[in-house]
């Protein structure tokens, strides 16, 4: 163990090991339904945003966020143990202590502990991971030794280093038998988590996409979730898009597609999932069109790089260029067109925000999500903070959840 976070997380370790050795033990619980306790407001914090933004745990908005999810934790592919994917940011860099700025932690996931010991409804859970990594979680789950070092190495990440769970980031499960292998996983992870304490989170982050929906077994993923983060964004992209469009828009035809977050959220509910477990994922970045023939979404672009513009396809949100917005409210979206440089920026504004706080609150969702933490203006800017927008339009702080975290 690198570090020590507590006394208690050293008993949980133990509880744990001296249970998992009792195989025929089953302290296995199914995750039902939640009483609602007050809205979720999760933000993802990837452990990279500490380097060139300058993004570091300390600033997350605590005071309107109930769970920080860490991205991210990795897969060893060749024994399936869970690892690091940066021990210096994770473990090791010297940061401001939340206790006393005269102090200093270890590590990023050090910074956390201490901003849970001080904000006790605050929960930080591990994400598992992310973009890219879908052959690692294809070569745990078919391979039963790698399976049970993941599920065991997992949990014990969870009592060691002071996390209230586990959130699982497969992008995607490509068919049923993925899917079911998913379904295999969570059930090991359930089971474990269970173990140690029944009110461990289990959550993943899941799609918006018709085709990666299409293979999900809702019933059977539903039983061991605590709740689900909708990733209802980027729904189109310079990289991949035909036409200009708008990448998270609320309702409607994007200008490139028929995807929606309320179509998406929609078709969770038909497929049984209670619209409390359905947390409303959103993006603290803009999408931008290189070559943009007009200033409305649905047209061509070409991808040219003007002197001027902006490098990349994504944006954060902070830091896009604007000057004067234009607000779509028939579709719950924004844009801004930069006429000197063809830049199309599309992305959620404050107006958005609240619109989509009004549709948490109508279809009784159980919060919103955000991808991810270091793209919001700081929080004193609150006219423009898109997390603090959301939040009171849903009734401020008071209106989130206040369930205990693990110490």
């Amino acid at each position: 163990m690198l570090h020590k976070l507590s006394s208690k997380v050293s008993d949980r370790i133990h509880k744990y090991n001296s249970l998992s050795q009792d195989k025929n033990q089953q302290a296995f619980q199914i995750a039902g339904k939640d009483d609602c306790k007050g809205y979720k407001s999760c933000v993802y914090f990837s452990n990279w945003s500490v380097y060139g933004r300058k993004h570091f745990a300390i600033d997350i908005p605590v005071e309107f966020v109930t769970h920080v999810f860490y991205a991210f934790i990795t897969i060893d592919a060749n024994t399936g143990n869970v690892k690091f994917t940066d021990e210096w940011c994770d473990l090791q860099l010297p940061l401001e202590s939340p206790v006393s700025s005269n102090q200093k932690v270890t590590g990023s996931i050090q910074q956390l502990f201490q901003m849970k010991q001080l904000n006790r409804h605050l929960k930080v859970v591990m994400s598992i991971g992310g973009w890219g990594t879908e052959h690692l979680f294809q070569a745990v789950t078919s391979d039963h030794a790698k399976l049970d070092n993941f599920i065991n190495s997992a949990v014990k990440f969870v009592c060691e280093y002071g996390f209230d769970g586990i959130d699982i980031d497969w992008e995607y499960p490509r068919n049923t038998h993925e899917c079911k292998q998913l379904v295999k996983l969570l059930s090991g992870l359930k089971q474990k988590l269970n173990l140690v304490s029944p009110d461990y989170l289990l959550t993943i982050a899941s799609p918006g996409g018709d085709e990666n929906i299409e293979v999900l077994d809702f019933p059977e993923l539903d039983k061991y979730l605590s709740f689900w983060n909708v990733m209802c964004y980027d729904f189109c992209g310079e990289g991949w898009s035909t036409r200009t469009g708008y990448h998270s828009n609320l309702y409607g035809n994007n200008g490139d597609n028929n995807l929606s977050a309320s179509n998406i959220i929609e078709k969770y509910i038909q497929h049984g999932v209670s619209p409390q477990k359905l947390i409303l994922g959103m993006p603290l970045y803009g999408r931008v069109f290189h070559g943009a023939s007009s200033p409305t979404v649905g047209h061509s672009f070409t991808k040219e790089i003007l002197p001027g513009s902006v490098n990349g396809d994504t944006c954060d949100y902070k830091s896009l260029p604007i000057s004067q917005e234009s607000f779509d409210e028939k579709t719950g979206s924004c844009s801004y067109y930069d006429s000197q440089t063809k830049q199309l920026f599309v992305y959620d504004n404050p107006q958005v925000a609240r619109m989509k706080a009004d549709f948490t609150s109508k279809y009784k969702l159980g919060g919103g999500m955000w991808w991810d933490s270091c793209g919001d203006v700081a929080i004193k800017e609150k006219e423009r903070s898109l997390i603090y927008n959301y939040i009171q339009q849903l009734g401020g702080s008071a209106a989130l959840e206040k369930t205990p975290n693990h110490i």
